[in-house]
């Protein structure tokens, strides 16, 4: 029986209210699932390792993403209550043509700069500190200063994802092969296979992210990128982060546990979790354990 009231007047479901169902879905579930995980890996670091001087650039990144991630929340939600009116005669009067305002972009492009900087960092850390391993890296990375410059510098200029989902995706992907080579590669601390694959695959799902929007841009899917992109890309290289780091907390992971077996050290030395070993953040947890 059909519950319609007489008289009654039947709206079909406009292309606005849809994006801004998509919008709050997305938006709702990306940074929920983002808090419970911050909160989780913050307890999870500080309970284990403090703040001794190792830990604090780990922490550091963690409070950033997880901030740059909030605003960028906040953000979203604003402009989302601000295109949903409380009274209309008719849906066709919903105004939402603003769905990637300027506002949503500059957190994105923080975001983006802080998680990209980061591995690059990572990277040289791990490759000796050799600065011509990561030039190309660096030099994409500078792209994505001088493009947010030039972004902030104009008032009407609006973000062109043409230009920074691939040099982001290019700069993770490069990073991420340089990571994982040297980690099965290096001789002075054979990492176990599991850590290595954890970091891999754990770091892939920011660059897989990046590629899903990239090909959006190339067909007619692109509005996806506009009404999800900002927040997408700020929560989930957030949460990458966090899971990465909580991963490399976990117990059954570190020198304690008896995972990672470093060097023996010379006669009339005492062994410990010292070491040479050109470093991380991320690996220096598990060397910590």
């Amino acid at each position: 029986m059909s519950s319609r009231v007489p008289g009654s007047v039947r709206w079909d479901v406009t292309n606005c209210t849809r994006n801004l169902q998509i919008r709050t879905g997305i938006t709702a579930a990306l940074w929920s699932t983002l808090l419970v995980l911050f909160l989780l890996t913050l307890h999870t670091v500080l309970a284990r390792f403090g703040t001794q001087s190792k830990v604090r650039i780990v922490l550091a990144m963690l409070i950033a993403t997880f901030l740059v991630a909030t605003v960028e929340f906040g953000l979203n939600i604003g402009n989302i209550a601000s295109m949903t009116p409380t009274l209309i005669t008719h849906p066709g009067d919903m105004i939402c043509n603003n769905n990637d305002p300027k506002s949503l972009q500059v957190p994105m492009i923080i975001q983006m700069f802080i998680g990209d900087a980061f591995t690059v960092y990572r990277t040289w850390l791990l490759w000796d500190r050799k600065f011509l391993v990561v030039l190309f890296p660096a030099i994409l990375l500078f792209v994505l200063i001088q493009w947010f410059i030039v972004f902030l510098s104009f008032v009407h200029l609006t973000v062109s994802y043409a230009v920074l989902i691939p040099v982001s995706l290019a700069l993770n992907l490069i990073c991420l092969i340089l990571i994982g080579y040297r980690l099965y590669t290096h001789k002075q601390i054979p990492l176990p296979r599991r850590f290595i694959h954890m970091i891999i695959s754990t770091g892939a799902l920011y660059p897989i992210l990046l590629f899903y929007l990239m090909i959006t841009l190339l067909t007619k899917w692109e509005y996806a990128t506009e009404l999800a992109g900002p927040i997408s890309i700020t929560t989930v290289l957030a949460i990458s982060l966090n899971l990465l780091v909580l991963q490399a907390c976990s117990p059954g992971t570190s020198v304690r546990e008896g995972m990672i077996r470093l060097p023996e050290s010379d006669v009339g030395e005492p062994a410990g979790t010292d070491t040479t070993f050109p470093s991380d953040p991320i690996v220096d947890l598990i060397l910590l354990g």
